[in-house]
């Protein structure tokens, strides 16, 4: 199956990701979520089966600093401050065929690496507060 995946390119779980996906035989496209002219209208597909308090990076420089608090945000405040920073974008979003989803725990991704261990690389691995 063809699997668009948008991840951040020196993201090991996310590296780790799209190996699994090759695995299974997906043919995949890997873009650069920071190189994407996002828009609402762009986003709103991979957060459509996420509840509203998971749509956003909660690994992010700015929501880890104190700078943004998700729970004071509105789904219209969201979309912009993810618009205007990249890093507030959970991540990765995957699309395959007419399906979008947002994170290595989704549906769509647990049904593209079939029984997959995938424990391993939902956590951000950090050091020096970067993520790995």
């Amino acid at each position: 199956m063809k699997v668009e995946i948008y991840v951040k390119p020196e993201c090991k779980n996310n590296k780790k990701q799209i190996a699994m996906l090759k695995e299974k035989g997906h043919d995949v496209t890997v873009k650069n979520i920071f190189e994407q002219a996002w828009t609402a209208e762009k986003l709103t597909p991979f957060f459509q089966n996420l509840s509203f308090d998971k749509w956003h990076n909660p690994y992010a420089p700015r929501i880890k600093s104190g700078d943004v608090d998700p729970a004071s945000l509105t789904q219209e405040n969201i979309f912009e401050e993810m618009i205007s920073d990249n890093y507030l974008i959970r991540r990765p979003l995957l699309k395959a065929a007419d399906r979008y989803d947002c994170g290595f725990d989704s549906k769509l991704a647990q049904e593209l690496v079939e029984n997959s261990d995938v424990a391993e690389v939902l956590v951000c691995h950090q050091k020096n507060n970067v993520c790995e």
